[in-house]
């Protein structure tokens, strides 16, 4: 039996690996449009975030400790974007590591945190004007750094004290990096419709109950909340009237489908009347030609007799 794997899609040379994983985390209920999780406390007060996770080996040198893993971590919305400037055919692109810093985790004995960084350049010619058959560039280094905490209250790496534990690249082609965007970007859209369905439909259900057990004097009863019920109810008026409008397009159509089949009967009728009127022509026209040719006959025999016998 194969190991279970959360591997999307991964690339492998002689000497080296790409590879992206599942790291894709929903919300809670409440929250339950928001699809990604982006960092919320769960019921337990741990934070999560809806990642994509990107691993490079190197084991150029051999493998068991010579063999260098590298990881990092983008947001789903990242990937998609890194793929339309493959999709666009962008010639020269640069994804500078210094953009792309990542310090999380409580500091060490000394002060240092969790670091990443992460490069993704492409450029088609060497500096000499040499073609580059593997235009794509991806770096990833790991090591630790300082934390600092912004007056926002979220965190970043002070400048100058990045340390460099582990890092490893590969050069891709435009159909690896294709490849391996799309397959990810295909799973995350099948993610987004599949996984978070039970929580759209207990969020829903949740707002709905809240309107339905909304009383003005509870504790809820402020300024934002009236605006909130306000605002679902214009959306349940917004769908009566489109259901509305629906059932009205429905009936005009229901209408113009009696009227051709009504319009259809009566050509049909009319139609018959005339084939009824004109077999009755023809039956009485029948009579008269035979009359005739009775008169011309005894006409042409009256004549034929007194020619032969004068």
């Amino acid at each position: 039996m194969n190991e279970p794997t959360n591997q999307i899609v991964k690339i492998q040379t002689s000497k080296k690996l790409i590879a992206f994983y599942d790291k894709l985390k929903t919300v809670e209920s409440t929250n339950y449009a928001q699809l990604h999780a982006k960092g919320e406390k769960d019921s337990s007060g741990i934070k999560h975030s809806s990642l994509i996770g990107i691993t490079i080996q190197d084991y150029s040198n051999g493998t068991g400790e010579n063999n260098v893993i590298a990881q990092f971590n983008l947001e789903p919305e990242q990937i998609q974007y890194l793929l339309t400037r493959v999709e666009w055919g962008i010639q020269d692109f640069e994804w500078p590591s210094d953009k792309s810093d990542k310090i999380f985790g409580d500091p060490d004995r000394n002060g240092m945190s969790t670091a990443q960084r992460l490069q993704i350049t492409r450029h088609s010619f060497k500096p000499d004007g040499t073609p580059i058959n593997n235009p794509w560039f991806v770096a990833i280094s790991n090591g630790r750094g300082i934390r600092v905490k912004s007056k926002t209250g979220g965190y970043y790496m002070k400048g100058g004290s990045y340390i460099q534990d582990r890092y490893a690249f590969i050069n891709l082609s435009d159909m690896d990096m294709y490849k391996l965007l799309k397959r990810v970007d295909t799973y995350i859209r099948m993610w987004e419709i599949f996984v978070p369905a039970r929580n759209i439909v207990s969020g829903r259900r949740q707002i709905a109950e809240y309107i339905r057990n909304y009383k003005p004097n509870n504790q809820w009863s402020n300024g934002y909340s009236r605006n909130k019920r306000r605002d679902y109810q214009n959306q349940q008026s917004d769908y009566q009237i489109n259901q509305n409008d629906y059932q009205d397009q429905q009936n005009n159509y229901q209408i113009q489908n009696d009227y051709q089949i009504q319009n259809d009967y009566q050509m049909q009728n009319d139609y018959q009347m005339q084939n009824d009127y004109q077999t009755q022509n023809d039956y009485q026209t029948q009579p008269n030609d035979y009359q005739n040719y009775q008169y011309n006959y005894q006409r042409d025999y009256g004549d034929a007799s007194r020619s032969y016998y004068n």
